[in-house]
């Protein structure tokens, strides 16, 4: 049975304690605030304030839709099924008023507010230990999910965005920020990630769904190898335990129901499946209905389907093909039912997987974080290092999971993968991470990280230009209601080329 996080109206609360942008004329109080000695008064109460700093993650502007589709659009492992809300991203017409961009920032700055409201409030919640029914170690899980939200939620914004207004406390009155740098972002994910990493309960805790200290250190190991900071990135991710990759005949269990929370799976956006709206189109978005559309966007209508190139990154004989692609003839399910004729769709995180599933109400959960990702950066840090050896190894963890050849190998040299020279392991690396990570929002972040963008995004599978320029596309335009209502950002502040 899946576990969820609950939600309850402490969520609501809290979101009106927070906004970015404000009118210039205008210093708005918080009437809504909590008081200090009423709340955080049980465990309860903790519980609720830590769990509501999750929702944002399920809403649509980032994991029900946005998150996933416009990573995965930008990138070349992917094809426009027709859409709009798809052909946008994909042919990066992009504009500082398109929803997409507008949705990613809301979500991820009232997720941040959340956060900003359990962290701020640390030492109320340890003044009122003594006679209550919570622990240090409570306040710790708490505010150490907080702090790995947070860095998260930046992570998410500095990535898409670049340098981001950097709010790190709940405003008593709504005050505009200023866009703080990037490099100054990420200093601040990485003491989110440093703190939670120490504060969060391990792998063996009993709350599913909840980030625990692992999730941080991969995160923290993450931001590190993004920022080229290899050593600290290859030390990071060797604190990581408890973590394995499945075995071959669980390997589909990473993009299942019934696989979620498994041992190779770090951090997960949980879903239910479950909607309390009639109408999903129109839902506002603020966590109740736990629907994402990835089952049918991806599979049901194709509205995003793998690229020629995807498809012809697979080497023959791969299981991991059938994992994350379907083509014409192909059979899935108890039933046999064939798929559509001359056509190509993801599979990855399909309802195909459950013959009774609401193709609508997606119940699949978004893995943020596999272990599998942990591996291969661990190869490329050690890559990186001059230390090829150690990341043909890694590689090697991958490789013999899905009982595929192992690099080093006479098969992988005729494959056209051979290890002997430095400049072989890395193509063996951008190589293993396409195919192991493909359509989980690793790939234009990848390449962009390798300096491969302008090379790799060209054109469509009808050979026709995507338009991509890497000095505009890197990034996302500020959205415009932000310059327009945040007199500390100004049309000057916008990212380049919007």
């Amino acid at each position: 049975m899946k576990t969820k996080i609950k939600l309850s109206i402490i969520y609501l609360i809290t979101i009106s304690l927070f906004v970015v942008s404000c009118d210039d004329d205008v210093t708005v109080e918080n009437k809504n605030e909590l008081s200090q000695d009423t709340f955080f008064s049980s465990l309860a109460q903790i519980e609720s304030a830590a769990n509501a700093a999750y929702a944002q993650l399920q809403n649509g502007g980032l994991y029900q839709r946005f998150g996933y589709v416009l990573p995965d659009a930008f990138s070349d492992e992917s094809e426009s099924g027709g859409d709009p809300n798809f052909v946008t991203p994909f042919n990066f017409a992009i504009t500082p008023s398109l929803e997409h961009t507008t949705r990613y920032w809301n979500n991820c700055y009232n997720g941040i507010g959340a956060c900003n409201f359990v962290i701020g409030n640390e030492d109320t919640m340890r003044s009122k230990i003594v006679g209550s029914d919570f622990s240090e170690e409570d306040v710790d899980d708490a505010v150490g999910q907080a702090h790995f939200l947070r860095g998260v939620y930046f992570y998410l914004l500095v990535k898409r965005y670049g340098g981001v207004p950097l709010l790190l406390e709940t405003q008593k009155t709504i005050e505009p920020l200023p866009r703080s740098t990037a490099d100054e972002v990420y200093e601040s994910i990485v003491s989110d990630f440093n703190i939670a990493s120490n504060m969060l309960y391990d792998k063996n805790s009993t709350e599913k769904g909840r980030a625990t200290s692992g999730a941080a250190l991969g995160m923290l190991g993450k931001v590190y190898l993004h920022r080229e900071m290899y050593e600290e990135a290859k030390a990071t991710f060797a604190k990581i335990q408890d973590y394995s990759l499945l075995p071959l005949e669980e390997y589909n269990d990473n993009f299942n129901d019934s696989g979620e929370f498994n041992d190779e799976s770090m951090f997960e956006v949980s879903f239910s499946g479950e909607s309390t709206q009639s109408d999903l189109w129109s839902q506002t978005g603020i966590g109740v209905s736990e629907v994402t559309f990835h089952a049918q966007e991806y599979t049901g209508w194709g509205n995003l389907k793998p690229s020629n190139k995807m498809v012809a990154e697979f080497e023959d004989n791969d299981p991991r093909l059938k994992s994350a692609i379907i083509q014409n003839g192909d059979t899935f399910g108890p039933q046999n039912d064939q798929v559509w004729p001359n056509d190509t769709r993801w599979f990855k995180f399909s309802q195909l997987y459950d013959n009774n599933a609401i193709v609508q109400n997606g119940s699949t959960n978004a893995r943020f974080l596999r272990y599998a990702d942990i591996v291969l950066m661990q190869a490329e840090a050690e890559h990186k290092l001059g230390n090829d050896m150690a990341a043909i190894g890694y590689l090697n963890q991958i490789r013999e999971r899905v009982e595929m050849p192992l690099y080093g190998t006479p098969e992988m040299d005729s494959a056209g993968y051979p290890v002997d020279t430095s400049d072989g392991v890395f193509k063996a690396i951008v190589h293993e991470r396409m195919i192991e990570l493909c359509a989980e929002q690793h790939r234009f972040d990848d390449l962009i990280r390798w300096n491969l963008d302008a090379q790799e995004i060209t054109t469509n599978n009808a050979g026709e230009s995507r338009g991509y320029n890497p000095d505009v596309h890197r990034l996302m335009p500020i959205p415009q209601i932000e310059i327009d209502t945040n007199d500390k950002i100004t049309p000057d502040d916008q990212n380049p080329g919007y």
